[in-house]
């Protein structure tokens, strides 16, 4: 390996993701080949269907098994998607179909939380620090407290994986949910189905994804970065909190003694 850098090659090393296949067999028939970086395939296994409208609770998956490149789940009362064997990468998106997307509820965010969110995921992405070849997404309370972090090679089962983990954890809404990808319609469908009432992305979104993310009234911000961001969609959650802040600063700087403490 080189790199080439002011007109001269110089020898290197890099690392580069590793990428495996995953089978998923639903109540006996192959469903899906699915490519993915090691690790968390329960939790990606879990989320997939769910988010694609496979099962609707936890309860309805009576058991799953994993062998080497394999995981098998028996759902109740399904007799499995019923779809072509096929691979998944980025931009695949959603096989089986879509969930039911909650009304989401409305909450006032800090302005500043996008930013707190990336700085979170751009800390916490060891594999992308490691390769700069990966998708990573986090997902977190209203207030900004991280319930978890992923990465995958597919920005999608990145985001599969955080389903996965919140189904098994048992975590309500509403969330805020960073990734590194752009917000595309599959991405705006996920995350509200997940119950996310905010998406955050490094990168930008779809003409797509902003009219299903508006359709859900999901709030969007694009290209996060320490000093700012786009606000693309629904920005009364996080004008409203602004607007709050500035009359509360207003109120104090007009309080007899503010400026002097006493």
């Amino acid at each position: 390996m080189y790199r080439y850098e002011k007109g001269r090659f110089q020898p290197a090393r890099f690392e580069a993701p590793r990428e495996v296949e995953l089978t998923l067999v639903v109540n006996g028939r192959p469903a899906l080949r699915l490519a993915h970086s090691p690790g968390e395939e329960v939790e990606l296994g879990l989320g997939f269907l769910w988010l694609g409208g496979v099962f609707d609770t936890l309860e309805q998956v009576r058991w799953f098994r994993r062998a080497e490149g394999v995981l098998e789940f028996e759902v109740a009362g399904r007799a499995g998607p019923g779809v072509p064997l096929r691979t998944s990468s980025c931009g695949m998106g959603i096989v089986y179909g879509q969930r039911n997307v909650r009304e989401l509820p409305f909450a006032a965010l800090d302005p500043e939380l996008p930013i707190r969110m990336h700085a979170v995921l751009r800390e916490r992405a060891v594999e992308y620090r490691r390769t700069r070849g990966i998708h990573g997404a986090a997902l977190f309370t209203v207030e900004g407290r991280l319930l978890h972090l992923s990465e995958d090679i597919g920005r999608h089962n990145a985001v599969d994986k955080i389903a996965g983990r919140m189904l098994l954890e048992g975590w309500s809404p509403p969330f805020a949910l960073a990734v590194s990808g752009r917000v595309s319609a599959e991405m705006a469908q996920k995350a509200a189905a997940m119950g996310a009432v905010l998406l955050t992305s490094r990168t930008g979104a779809t003409r797509s994804g902003l009219e299903s993310a508006e359709r859900h009234n999901l709030t969007v911000c694009t290209y996060v970065r320490p000093l700012g961001y786009r606000l693309n969609t629904s920005p009364g959650r996080l004008l409203v909190r602004a607007a709050d802040e500035v009359l509360e600063a207003v109120r104090v700087q007009e309080e007899p003694g503010a400026e002097t403490g006493g």
